[in-house]
């Protein structure tokens, strides 16, 4: 699953004998214990893991007698992802420093050359745009510029190689409108639209600040506009003249005085060069089809899907305490359910439903729902002809009955749906009406397809090496398909399909992110990597973006002052926003540049 939020709550260990198992929960589980096992090594797409993984899915579907309905009539679905990040040969970082001497003109005295050595002591950042700069060195204290605050107010950084503090000042780490201003990201994007080529980020004083942070694959979008590097405190600190304003002594005066400490650092200038590429691979959808028993509606089908890659040895998204490469088995992420996946396949295999069921696991969801929105672009069957679909993410660690069913709001049936089937299910359900979330259903919510999202809960494995196959509840998960299956059947059996309701737009709690906006904008974004700019894939009816007119499939290039290449630079641009302003966006619609003015509501 993918999802944007650091709290999680407590994990409960489920270990059960296969002899106290049920036929289902012993299948399931032997289904969990191969795809979460070393053989797979955590399901890294275009990973031989995930090949094994893939073949195992394929194997059981045609043991199944399920059709193939990927890509050349097999249960195939290619695609072609970023799958990893790796530098060139052309790094460099060299600086030209004039130390004043008594008694000698500087303009008499000799450059001094210092190299920084890449990966001791700096490395570009995954997001780092290639490329060559030479410049004025500035200091711009920690890179924030806010209304009440701005480290770029009266210094000029155009066509320079930046400097910045990583973090916040400590008297500003509970602001609201300073914590927007503190990623990465979002740092980057203000550096470069204020016209900077380079930016440096250093560590704050402290027990960490020589530490460099794995170099890997940034996880949503690798188009940043701006070279960005990390560099150690040590090195960076000798940049600063010793006669001058020195790095410790301006980041306690920021501390101290709660006032911007931003200079050009005399007497320096830089040459870099970064050369950062990205590697494109090959993974794979897993399809296959259970056709209709009535000929009068088995064109029309009902999807029952679910994500089968996961992190791997550990990538950009894993939440282990070391960056030390370890398998990420995902049992419950998303070996669960996928062997939900399996086991509904084989059931409905042997007992048909009026209408077509198509069972699809889909790759490179972690990287941002890739699989599924590459389906749901080219599909392999009419999409018109789509009447649902179910997802199951995160199905595998069942406590105290605690069934969490979201997308709820998508149909006008499905509550009445949900509450006939619990009826004599006995779980204790919460729903969410969005349509839209961390997981492959949005894909298919923003085709005006109704959906529904089956999920137990986030626990403190997710995302972790930790993610086991015997903390599973297996049982209770042969009790959610049991939910799922009888669901299925109401709405394929059913004399008419499924309506979709178009307002279903109240954001679900998992959304969460870590950026805390004023605003409401209304787009629901395409996190696939588009070198024009953000790419979005619907838009929620009744907000500012769907009353300025932007449509799916837009790409937006710019919102107010802010040039907009990825997800994070629209952060950074609705960060600047109170509720009632207007401004422009500017987006490219059939490669056509549309300008409209949006005004922002409250959240």
């Amino acid at each position: 699953m993918r999802l944007f939020i650091l709290g999680l709550i407590a994990a409960v260990n489920f270990a059960y004998s296969q002899d106290t198992l049920s036929p289902a929960a012993i299948r399931i589980q032997d289904h969990i214990k191969f795809l979460a096992s070393e053989q797979c090594e955590g399901r890294a797409p275009a990973s031989m893991g995930i090949e094994k993984a893939a073949a195992y899915i394929e194997n059981s579907f045609k043991m199944f007698g399920l059709k193939p309905a990927g890509s050349d009539a097999t249960y195939r679905n290619t695609f072609t992802m970023t799958t990893g990040v790796k530098l060139g040969d052309r790094n460099s970082v060299w600086f030209s420093l004039l130390i004043e001497k008594p008694g000698v003109p500087l303009e008499m005295t000799k450059p001094i050359k210092v190299a920084w050595k890449l990966g001791a002591d700096y490395q570009p950042f995954g997001f780092s745009e290639s490329g060559s700069a030479a410049g004025r060195v500035v200091f711009a204290g920690y890179g924030i510029s806010t209304g009440s605050y701005d480290d770029y107010k009266g210094i000029d950084v155009r066509d320079a190689i930046v400097i910045v503090l990583r973090g916040l000042p400590k008297w500003a780490e509970r602001d609201e409108k300073f914590r927007q201003q503190a990623s990465l990201r979002t740092k980057s994007t203000t550096a470069r639209d204020k016209g900077a080529k380079v930016i440096c980020f250093v560590n704050e004083e402290g027990d960490s600040s020589d530490v460099l942070q794995r170099f890997g694959l940034d996880r949503l979008g690798k188009n940043s506009g701006i070279i960005a590097l990390q560099v150690r405190r040590t090195p960076c600190a000798r940049v600063f003249p010793p006669k001058s304003t020195t790095l410790y002594v301006a980041e306690k005066s920021i501390q101290e005085k709660r006032k911007p400490m931003s200079f050009v650092i005399p007497n320096s200038t830089a040459t870099i060069e970064t050369s950062v590429s990205f590697i494109e691979s090959a993974t794979s959808n897993i399809v296959g089809l259970v056709e209709g028993s009535d000929p009068s509606v088995s064109q029309e089908y009902i999807v029952i899907g679910a994500h089968y890659d996961h992190l791997g040895m550990g990538d950009e998204n894993s939440l282990n305490t070391s960056n030390e490469p370890k398998i990420h088995p995902g049992a419950d992420d998303n070996a669960s359910g996928t062997s939900g996946v399996l086991e509904l396949a084989r059931r409905f295999s042997s007992t048909p439903t009026r209408r077509s069921l198509l069972f699809m696991t889909y790759s490179g969801e972690e990287k941002g729902l890739l699989g599924s929105k590459h389906w749901t672009s080219t599909p392999t069957m009419p999409l018109e002809k789509a009447a649902a679909m179910i997802n199951m993410d995160m199905i595998g660690r069942l406590t105290n009955d605690k069934l969490n069913v979201q997308a709820i709001g998508t149909s006008p049936q499905w509550k009445s749906i949900v509450d006939s089937v619990n009826s004599t299910r006995g779980f204790k359900i919460s729903t969410t009406s969005d349509g839209f979330g961390p997981s492959d259903h949005s894909s298919f919510t923003a085709k005006k397809i109704p959906v529904l999202f089956f999920f137990t809960g986030l626990h403190s494995d997710y995302h972790r090496s930790s993610d086991t196959w015997d903390k599973i509840n297996a049982e209770g998960e042969s009790r959610i398909l049991d939910f799922v299956e009888q669901t299925v059947r109401l709405i394929a059996d059913a004399p008419m399909r499924l309506a979709f309701t178009e307002g279903a737009s109240t954001p679900s709690a998992s959304q969460s992110s870590s950026i805390a906006l004023k605003v409401t904008f209304g787009i629901v974004p395409d996190y696939s990597d588009d070198p024009q700019g953000l790419r979005i894939s619907g838009v929620r009816p009744k907000t500012p973006a769907s009353e300025a007119g932007l449509m799916a499939d837009d790409i937006i290039t710019k919102v107010g002052a802010t040039v907009i290449r990825n997800i994070y630079d629209l952060m950074a641009a609705l960060g600047n926003f109170q509720p009632g302003d207007t401004t422009e966006v500017v987006v490219l619609r059939d490669d056509k540049p549309v300008t409209m003015k949006v005004t922002f509501v409250g959240k």
